[in-house]
């Protein structure tokens, strides 16, 4: 029985619900300043058609650039408030094409609940539109049309499938693994229909064709807009990375990724069914049971408040295998749902290969399809009546479903309670409570977005003083990690990235280097001396030394390099404050 089954769903619940989750992220969209990942982003956007070759290594996300390039062009001045409106877009329609796929199958109300359970799984907020936004938006849209096309055994639905998989590629590179989508049509035909393998080989065919297609068309495009040679460079640079220790994306560091990440999705899960099992326990040897309620209920939040505290993605992700996985492998009312739950699957399982945080960084964009079956599994569970022998006292009990019902209404509870905490406290890079980001960046593209006065102080000294040596379409060398200061100066990137900090040490002093040798002019050097990766440190006198110990945001042969550069080419400082130096060249 369905926690719902006697509550009618009427027609306008869901565009009310879906007015209320688009109202929620406006609301969250105009705080929290990053320098960082959203620099990053629409720095590349900003210069896509303008200056191509400065971003040559965000390319190899260059279906994303394409939007956002476009995005850029007809909404210039809604700077970042605009790409964190297009975010809103995305998500909305994510949101809507994933309760088109399900709404027939899973109950409507757990339908809602688990796609708004994705949507805030991310307890910072929301950052500026960019290549997890698209890749799984199309992913989602590739399920909604392969089923279709399975479902009425219609081949050009299936190629059409394979067109978006194949441009969802130039999105994020690591999609490439999403064409393991082509498993679902044997999985159809041959483990629920039992008919014969043969009957799979025209529509495989037909996704394979389509996304062969799919990659010509974008590689067409690119050659279209002269774009072909950034992208080889992009390519080549990406297969640089994948050959040294010190990248985040070489193999090995890939496989440990991801060891590790099932490690703690394996951990969590341990975790969360102990702790079901102890609450049911706990219930059962209270003998009042009104008190035992009150007792359970207290209990339960907390311990639910604790789990997704520390159990950051991978308590969803569990979420998202028990569902996915209990529904394959159950009676359903029919087999189309077990191969929505299969795609799903292969989503969370494919999807974030090749990431270089794996399931931590992208797993939210995987679990969209796969969240909202869980809630429809546990409601199928807790239909029967489970009997369980006690023997160290010789007892037994049943564990009935309106206990179970009262439990996992606690678990959504303490969700939402956890993560509307969460967000109020911080926003993505920018530590603190949202009612205390009242000052403002001074660019004409931070305009509506606020932060705290202690970061707006520092962006803002830096931004005036730059504006003095630079103008728009100069190149600037920023080291190393606040790309975001291109964007609001509309400068180009000397070394072909906005955040330099992304480059293993070999490829950094290559692609400064080929600068060296193909741009005329010496770019004005801005320098910081304080970290910026998760929030602002403090200043770091020392954050150019050579000797120190590596870590996440330090690697001494990056700063060797740099300073190399800055001896070579004569520099010297010409402005400097606690966080920042601006350096000049007197070779001009």
């Amino acid at each position: 029985m369905s926690m719902f089954e006697n509550v009618t769903f009427k027609t306008w619940y869901y565009p009310v619900f879906l007015g209320c989750i688009v109202l929620i992220q406006f609301a969250l969209m105009i705080h929290g300043f990053d320098v960082c990942d959203e620099g990053f982003s629409l720095t590349f956007y900003q210069q896509f058609f303008n200056s191509p070759e400065s971003v040559e290594y965000c390319f190899v996300y260059w279906l994303s650039g394409l939007v956002g390039g476009l995005w850029y062009q007809l909404f210039e001045s809604g700077g970042i408030l605009g790409f964190r409106i297009l975010t809103i877009i995305f998500n909305t329609a994510t949101f809507m094409v994933c309760y088109q796929i399900l709404k027939n199958y899973i109950n409507k109300y757990y339908v809602l609940l688990g796609l708004s359970m994705v949507l805030f799984v991310n307890d910072f907020g929301f950052l500026a539109f960019y290549h997890n936004h698209l890749t799984m938006l199309l992913a989602v849209l590739s399920v909604y049309i392969l089923l279709k096309g399975i479902q009425n055994n219609r081949l050009i639905l299936i190629g059409l499938c394979g067109l978006i998989l194949g441009v969802n590629i130039f999105a994020r590179l690591p999609n490439i693994t999403l064409l393991i989508f082509v498993l679902v049509i044997p999985y159809t035909s041959f483990v629920l229909k039992k008919e014969p393998l043969i009957k799979s080989v025209k529509p495989m065919l037909s996704m394979l064709l389509g996304s062969i297609a799919g990659v010509a068309l974008v590689i067409l495009l690119m050659k279209l807009l002269n774009q072909w040679d950034v992208m080889e460079n992009a390519f080549s640079v990406l297969f640089s990375l994948g050959k040294t220790d010190d990248s985040g994306h070489n193999i090995l560091t890939l496989i440990r990724v991801i060891k590790n990440n099932y490690i703690a999705i394996f951990y969590e899960g341990s975790k969360f069914i102990a702790l079901i099992s102890g609450l049911v326990l706990l219930y059962k040897l209270l003998k009042h049971k009104m008190i035992g309620k009150i007792c359970l209920a207290v209990i339960a939040l907390l311990s639910f408040l604790v789990v997704f505290a520390k159990g950051d993605i991978y308590i969803v992700y569990v979420f998202g295998f028990i569902g996915t996985i209990g529904v394959m492998f159950t009676k359903q009312k029919t087999d189309l749902i077990k191969v929505i739950a299969f795609l799903s699957l292969l989503i969370m399982i494919f999807l974030p290969l090749g990431s270089g945080g794996g399931v931590h960084s992208s797993g939210y964009i995987c679990i969209w399809l796969a969240v909202p079956f869980f809630f429809h599994f546990v409601s199928q569970l807790i239909s029967m009546t489970i009997s369980v022998e006690l023997e160290q006292t010789n007892t037994s009990f049943k564990i009935d479903g309106k206990l179970s019902k009262y439990l996992f209404a606690i678990l959504a509870s303490s969700y939402f309670l956890y993560k509307g905490y969460s967000m109020s406290q911080e926003a993505y890079f920018d530590k603190g409570n949202r009612l205390s980001k009242t000052a403002t960046i001074h660019s004409k593209y931070a305009n509506g977005i606020y932060t705290t006065n202690e970061r707006a102080q520092v962006i803002n000294d830096v931004i005036l003083e730059l504006e003095k040596h630079v103008k728009p379409d100069d190149y600037v060398f920023l080291y190393d990690s606040a790309p975001m200061l291109h964007f609001l100066t509309e400068t180009k990137p000397y070394v072909y990235n906005p955040w330099v900090w992304i480059y293993d040490h070999v490829s950094f002093e290559e692609k400064i280097k080929t600068a060296e040798n193909q741009i005329e002019v010496l770019p004005v050097v801005v320098q910081q001396k304080f970290t910026t990766i998760w929030e602002f440190s403090s200043p770091m006198h020392d954050y150019l030394s050579e000797n120190k110990i590596p870590s996440n945001t330090y690697h001494p042969e990056r700063a060797k390099i740099m300073n190399a550069f800055l001896k070579r080419h004569d520099y010297e400082i010409i402005w400097s404050n606690a966080y920042f130096n601006i350096y000049k060249t007197n070779l001009e």
